[in-house]
């Protein structure tokens, strides 16, 4: 069970250790190598000797790290501490490093003397044992320093890992948020356009039969992309304007042709990616509180350019305009307020939703967002 929470594979924790001695050992051979080729002398056997002894030594000292892994990895999140831990936490976790340092050097010195006394390479006796204990202190701290560095190592791994884990789950969970906007538009857009549609066809099957067969034909297309569960977030403005452009067919035709559309596309941002449905709700916005209140004809202008990395779209109408402010406009409906939400999980803070109106003057609304070609 401790093997599978480990952060890597337990063998490269073994390996990494032996690895680890064979490094420090050449560096130790290296200087010493250097020292004696200054001096222009000839490495003696003694001195080849001591270098052996230091492989061991190492060998024995970070492969029993690598071995002792799983219970050092439980220790360390057991004993984690944080910047605002109370002492009493600081130091179990102290006095948990100092068990784990005296075990270490404990074990790694019966690795070391008891196979040398078993072969009879040395007899352990008192000299050895007032060595060890005169000894102690010093590998006890050595034992500490490695054992914070392994919880320094481990710590970080963790960090990493939940960090990772915490986008993962952010970008779930912003998915979920953004299809449920994109939902809610969906929901919002069918009840009373279908309601209004279906007066249209119903008015015009008595006097433009063909005109009525037309807004069916645009009607099912419209529905087409807004009943598309498997439609993309972000999908080429192109198929943005079709769909809009069937929208305000049907529009034009419920208004008996008072409405005017200008169409400004700059044919260089139809395969830029901008999120689905976001110009349905500022198109609309424009046709209910710009023109369904206005007498006479009136005129919606939808504008596209891409400025150095930024696509900008624009939706201005002629229609009376409001003093409501932004903060107002926003909360006074699902659509513009949506809109604005899907930008800021999508974009951050990469974008600029801006809204312009005045009394008189009509209602306009900017969009900026990052310039993303569709590939292919």
């Amino acid at each position: 069970m401790w093997l599978k929470k480990l952060p890597f594979p337990y063998w490269l924790a073994i390996l990494g250790g032996f690895l680890l001695a064979v490094v420090l050992t050449f560096k130790r051979f290296l200087l010493v190598r250097y020292k004696f080729s200054s001096a222009g002398l000839q490495m003696d056997a003694e001195k080849w000797q001591q270098l052996e002894t230091e492989f061991w030594v190492h060998t024995i000292n970070f492969t029993l790290w690598g071995l002792l892994m799983p219970l050092v990895v439980y220790v360390v999140r057991r004993y984690r501490v944080y910047a605002s831990a109370p002492a009493r936490e600081r130091l179990t976790a102290l006095f948990a490093s100092l068990v784990m340092a005296l075990l270490h050097e404990t074990v790694s010195n019966l690795m070391y003397y008891l196979p040398r006394h078993v072969f009879h390479i040395e007899q352990f006796t008192k000299v050895i044992l007032h060595r060890i204990i005169n000894f102690y202190p010093a590998g006890i701290i050595d034992r500490l320093i490695e054992y914070w560095i392994l919880y320094a190592i481990f710590s970080a791994i963790e960090f990493q890992s939940k960090f990772r884990d915490k986008q993962i789950e952010l970008a779930q969970v912003e998915g979920q948020l953004f299809g449920a906007q994109l939902n809610a538009l969906r929901l919002q857009l069918q009840p009373h356009f279908l309601f209004n549609t279906l007066n249209t066809i119903s008015s015009l099957m008595e006097i433009d039969i063909k005109g009525a067969q037309r807004i069916v034909s645009k009607l099912g297309s419209l529905l087409r992309g807004v009943l598309d569960k498997d439609k993309r977030n972000l999908i080429p403005l192109r198929e943005e304007l079709d769909f809009i452009k069937s929208y305000l067919d049907i529009e034009q035709a419920r208004f008996n042709d008072r409405l005017s559309i200008h169409y400004h596309i700059d044919d260089i941002t139809l395969n830029a990616l901008v999120p689905s449905l976001v110009l349905q709700p500022l198109v609309e916005n424009a046709i209910k509180h710009g023109f369904a209140r206005k007498i006479g004809k009136g005129e919606i202008h939808l504008h596209t350019e891409r400025i150095n990395d930024k696509i900008i779209m624009r939706i201005k109408d002629d229609g009376k305009g409001t003093e409501q402010d932004t903060t107002q406009l926003l909360s006074a409906g699902i659509g513009l307020k949506n809109v604005q939400e899907r930008l800021s999980l999508l974009y951050k803070d990469q974008y600029t939703f801006d809204i312009q109106s005045a009394p008189g003057l009509g209602f306009e609304v900017n969009i900026s967002i990052p310039y993303q070609r569709q590939e292919g």
